[in-house]
């Protein structure tokens, strides 16, 4: 697949400055991925993310996190020193001709170095600024400490997950992270095409990583409206929920498989499968019959035949011929075997990439295909302050000398 331009792309007539931390970082990727010059702004040590591990053969060294590798493709970088006054000079001319700043620092901290929107929209009346924080610009808890656990319990999401007689689990991956970063990627896409379609103003976009896993987990059906009409207020219910069957995990012979049949149908394709290969005809009776939750109150019975069913055959076997029948049942997939997944080769989701430190690396694609402005990983994530040249003096007209004087008063 050839590489695409920029200006080929669906947001390749944008620039980004990305000053995020992780709350923020794949919202810049997604930018970047379909099109955007962003530009990651490093302090001129590096940006901690550099010291995420796991790192490349466990070699420490910021150019070799993982971490950093994954979520800062098709980015350039420079290095900034914000805390210095000529440092914030220099951010405000990169303003003049930005469409998007991201940043995830503490409220008010934009603002106590003269760089809070409204600063900045009287430099470029067109910026759309995207500030991501663990509770919002306002509010009792606007200064508070947070994290991506403590995101998982203050939202809600965790007093879900977890078995029941258990305490509260977090999820994997940072979500709360990746759901604001989400959150703010369409946010900031709303507001460009506010400003190019209607008043040609910016927009100030405030995000608050408590609303946005708040707003995920409860899209999982009414919970909140539940709580409050019925007083049902949900709990930990494991790998299984309690009012549903089948809706979990069960084992197979080499593994697990997860089973999910929502609509009668799938129940009966389901039910006279393991009627034909057991003998056990009562799962076919009419009372365990329809909807999922229509069968929680015998869960315990219909658990055991199920079991017995799945535990006594492979993965793959369970995974095709449930297919063949129209039933949802697929196999718990480790990493490697989703990397060797067929479907995802034909649909050509991984992508390898070269990086001048740690050679080629294949990555995982743009999830969202635009047959006529696709996203793409076109390049790796940047060297620390791989860009300042190009930057610093093809664009902004500094000479080699001043760069060496920027560098040597760390500034840049």
């Amino acid at each position: 697949m050839a590489t695409m331009q920029n200006e080929q792309m669906l947001l390749g007539a944008y620039r980004v400055l990305d000053l995020s931390d992780e709350k923020g970082v794949y919202c810049g990727k997604l930018l970047a991925d379909y099109g955007a010059d962003v530009l990651k702004i490093e302090p001129p040590q590096g940006d901690r993310m550099r010291w995420r591990g796991p790192f490349f053969h466990d070699d420490v060294d910021p150019e070799k996190s993982l971490y950093w590798l994954h979520f800062n493709t098709n980015k350039r970088s420079i290095t900034l020193n914000l805390e210095h006054e000529q440092g914030r000079h220099i951010l405000k001319r990169l303003i003049e001709t930005a469409d998007v700043l991201i940043e995830t620092f503490p409220p008010g901290y934009m603002k106590s170095l003269g760089l809070d929107y409204e600063a900045l929209k009287g430099i470029n009346p067109g910026l759309v600024m995207c500030s991501i924080t663990p509770f919002g610009q306002s509010g009792p808890r606007r200064d508070w400490k947070s994290g991506d656990l403590v995101n998982a319990a203050i939202s809600g999401m965790a007093h879900y997950v977890g078995e029941p007689d258990g305490p509260p689990v977090r999820f994997g991956a940072e979500q709360s992270f990746q759901t604001a970063s989400n959150y703010a990627f369409t946010g900031i896409l709303f507001a460009l095409y506010h400003r190019n379609v209607t008043s040609g103003r910016g927009q100030y976009i405030d995000i608050s990583l408590q609303e946005t896993y708040a707003a995920l987990w409860n899209a999982g059906g009414g919970m909140v409206q539940s709580a409050v009409l019925i007083g049902v207020a949900g709990a930990r219910a494991g790998n299984r929920p309690g009012l549903s069957f089948p809706y979990g995990g069960f084992p197979a012979r080499d593994g697990w498989v997860l089973i999910c049949c929502v609509d009668p149908g799938q129940w009966d394709a389901l039910a006279q499968w393991i009627a034909e290969v057991t003998g056990e005809t009562e799962i076919l009776d009419d009372m365990y019959k329809g909807r999922m939750w229509e069968r929680g109150p015998y869960q315990d019975i219909l658990e055991r035949i199920v079991d017995n069913f799945t535990q006594e055959r492979a993965m793959e076997e369970l995974m095709v011929e449930g297919q063949k029948r129209s039933v949802p049942v697929f196999s718990v997939r480790t990493v490697k075997e989703m990397m060797d997944c067929p479907q995802l080769a034909h649909l050509d989701f991984f992508t390898e990439v070269d990086h001048p430190v740690v050679g080629t690396l294949k990555y995982p694609g743009v999830p969202a295909f635009i047959p006529d402005a696709p996203g793409q990983i076109r390049a790796s994530a940047p060297l620390l302050g791989q860009h300042n040249q190009e930057i610093y003096c093809e664009e902004l007209g500094f000479s080699k000398e001043q760069l060496g004087i920027l560098r040597s008063g760390g500034i840049i």
